[in-house]
């Protein structure tokens, strides 16, 4: 076992090399943690130093948990066991960050304070899902305070756009996502014992002894260790496919969303402002960048190949959005940045964190939009694994080397599907006729979700919303499906 090899090497006081392949925020976070809990440890980190499609380069980054709750979330086992891993996360950042602020000596723009507007932008979906954050923020005894949103600093959307409802969650915010960086390779160099490889992993190769021997890059250089993280993000089919392994792994897909960089000035929000509006993502969301920027997202699309690009539909929605339901002087921002990243995403939505069957590899990948929040937690749990520490979370259901798990049901799924894709409509400036227009279009998007089910014989379980373009265009094989 891991535990074993990695143990014994410690206590023979030998130095433990560990090999991390990514360095986005769950790959970082995960060295500086082994870093700082094994002493004698090397960890050396492969990945491009550019970081091309790093989710946690285009993200807010939002440190929210109760303001990402959808109707259904908590209703599931396995939904609620990811969103309890999400909120188990969110204590660690008013720690992590004024340690990473010390041991880096880099500053990182941060705050505390969401405010969740309720603003009829879309349809009924969002005031069901405002009422589901009410309900899970009661349940859990969160601090929060319903508010005027005319008193929200930086908040000035138009009429028509002005919200009805706002919940003020005090203990979710955000932080400028290059500043964490940053200082958490700042403090994983200053340790003296870590070192930066700046290229691509293309394979792991697995020894006689049924281990990963090694990693191989782009220039086709091994890099050798006594164990491996896995944390590449999107990128791990692209590698997995490459490396004969003796273990089989749900498919991770390329959810490509971007954020645009607002130049605000004056204009610049202090605190987290967000909808309920899903519609297929997560909602409309700004937050500050810093002093004079604001960063609002997102958008979402999955992929079985990589997006290089932002979509000018995608950009377009968002500059409106931030205009009409933020603040309407952001007509007069600049447009500092468009940024584009890649949200892994597997098979069945669930994340895949934690160890597998072969004896010195570690996983942490598809946390969706969830990787950066959660990768203190993720860290820690994989370290605990590394080194025979009780793990500090349950990690049963996210078991990296896994059949797909089909849990939702098909009834759920459609309605979901019809839900979301009305919502989305909406969204995306549909004003409907004053006829049967909105049940014609419902019952168009059931029957072509009931087809969708029935094609792929679908009878006894649900085709997750977001993955839906993924089974028609057959990028995902049903069971029993060549």
């Amino acid at each position: 076992m891991l535990q074993l090899i990695l143990g014994s090497a410690i206590s023979k006081s030998s130095r433990v090399k560990a090999l991390v392949i990514g360095n986005g925020a769950v790959g970082l976070m995960t060295a500086w943690e082994l870093l700082k809990r094994v002493p004698d440890a090397r960890v050396d980190i492969l990945a491009p130093r550019r970081r091309p499609g790093c989710a946690s380069v285009a993200a807010a980054a939002m440190f929210n948990s109760f303001a990402e709750i959808d109707v259904g979330t908590l209703e599931h086992p396995l939904e609620r066991a990811k969103w309890l891993f999400n909120h188990a996360s969110s204590p660690f950042w008013k720690v992590v960050i004024p340690e990473l602020e010390q041991e880096s000596g880099s500053p990182i723009s941060h705050g505390f304070g969401t405010f969740l507007v309720n603003n009829h932008v879309s349809d009924s979906l969002e005031d069901d899902n405002f009422d589901a954050v009410l309900k899970a923020l009661v349940e859990f005894d969160e601090p929060h305070e319903m508010v005027n949103a005319q008193s929200i600093p930086g908040y000035a959307p138009a009429s028509s756009s002005r919200a009805a409802r706002c919940v003020y969650i005090a203990g979710e915010g955000f932080a400028n996502p290059i500043h964490l960086l940053n200082a958490l390779e700042r403090a994983v160099e200053k340790t003296g014992r870590a070192a930066f490889i700046d290229q691509e992993c293309v394979k792991l190769e697995v020894g006689v002894d049924g281990k990963i021997s090694s990693a191989v890059d782009l220039a086709g250089t091994r890099h050798d260790a006594d164990f491996f993280v896995l944390a590449p993000g999107a990128n791990f089919t692209k590698i997995v496919r490459a490396s004969s392994l003796p273990v089989a792994f749900p498919r991770i897909f390329y959810g490509a969303g971007c954020t645009v960089v607002l130049k605000t000035g004056a204009n610049t929000l202090t605190q987290c402002v967000r909808t309920p509006n899903r519609g297929l993502a997560c909602g409309l969301y700004s937050a500050p960048r810093d002093a004079e920027h604001t960063v609002v997202g997102a958008s979402n699309l999955i992929s079985p190949e990589p997006v290089s690009d932002a979509f000018v539909g995608s950009v377009y929605t968002l500059l409106k959005g931030a205009m009409e339901q933020i603040n309407t002087l952001f007509y007069k921002a600049q447009l500092s940045a468009v940024n584009m990243g890649w949200r892994p995403t597997s098979e069945d939505t669930l994340p895949m964190v934690g160890a597998t069957e072969i004896p010195n590899l570690l996983v942490a990948t598809a946390t969706k939009r969830d990787g950066l929040h959660c990768s203190p937690l993720i860290a820690r749990c994989l370290v605990d694994l590394a080194t025979g520490a009780p793990v500090s979370h349950d990690l049963s259901h996210f078991k990296p080397d896994r059949v797909p798990v089909k849990f939702l049901t098909r009834q759920d799924a459609v309605e979901t599907f019809v839900r979301h894709s009305m919502n989305a409509n909406y969204q995306h400036d549909f004003v409907p006729a004053k006829n049967k227009m909105v049940s014609q279009l419902e019952a168009m998007y059931r029957k072509e979700i009931e087809d969708l089910h029935d094609k792929v014989g679908a009878e006894s379980w649900g085709i997750p919303p977001e993955l839906v373009d993924m089974y028609r265009y057959g990028h995902i094989k049903a069971p029993g499906q060549n």
